[in-house]
């Protein structure tokens, strides 16, 4: 290839240009003295922390199903939630096909009722999945 025939890398955004609000120094001022609203980060959570809640319920907007694949290449899903606190992921399968019909921004009642063996041998936790009267989406629900 000639050097004419190089291409060369394009920057993105276009020249390298970036370009945003620069916050004044009061801004700054306040975010250092800022408290916690909400946490934003995601989590996972594990069966050990379903089953240490065990009869606690938990209240939550379900955010919908998220379709994830193994190092098998098997598909397999995981619920989005979120407590009010902090936003999390479950992908045990009892709770699963419990929330796989249920709308997007519904608000559901998640208790872990304990744990069972599986054929295989294998331990997991069951729930009691209570669909709540609100959606986050609902209108209704704003005042």
């Amino acid at each position: 290839m000639s050097k004419d025939q190089e291409t060369k890398a394009e920057l993105y955004p276009k020249n390298g240009e970036v370009t945003f609000v620069m916050p004044s120094t009061n801004a700054i001022g306040a975010l250092k003295n800022a408290g916690t609203n909400r946490k934003l980060t995601v989590s996972y959570q594990k069966m050990q922390e379903w089953v240490a809640e065990q009869g606690k319920p938990v209240e939550c907007y379900f955010l919908g199903l998220k379709e994830a694949t193994d190092a098998k290449g098997n598909i397999y899903y995981l619920a989005k939630l979120h407590d009010g606190d902090k936003a999390f992921i479950a992908g045990q399968t009892v709770l699963i096909q419990a929330l796989m019909n249920t709308k997007i921004g519904q608000g559901v009642r998640i208790t872990c009722t304990g744990t069972t063996k599986t054929v295989g041998g294998n331990e997991i936790p069951i729930f009691d999945v209570d669909e709540l009267d609100i959606n986050l989406f609902d209108n209704a629900n704003e005042e």
